[in-house]
């Protein structure tokens, strides 16, 4: 992962454990799928119990595993939309 972004010079490196809060919008997600996918797939039917297991548990691991780099941008998104660099004019400062 680069520095900086190349066209707009945002910083994309922060201090060490920024991208933990990442996490949570890989884990989050991962989750919401799996909670809503198993029981709708269970009870309509669609697949064995064996396999809708194996397909759920193989899908936990990897989904993570490809989401991360998506969860990373995310977070720098959140931050971004939180803190903008400068700050906003409506925002007030805590005095």
């Amino acid at each position: 992962m680069g520095e900086r972004c190349s066209t707009c010079g945002m910083v994309w490196q922060r201090e060490p454990g920024f991208f933990l809060g990442a996490i949570y919008f890989n884990y989050g997600l991962t989750a919401l799928l799996a909670t809503l996918a198993y029981p709708l797939l269970q009870f309509s039917g669609l697949a064995a119990p064996r396999t809708l297991l194996v397909g759920t548990l193989a899908f936990v691991v990897l989904f993570p595993l490809w989401f991360f780099r998506y969860a990373r941008s995310l977070w720098l998104g959140f931050d971004y939309y939180i803190d903008p660099p400068g700050g906003s004019p409506g925002r007030r400062d805590a005095r």
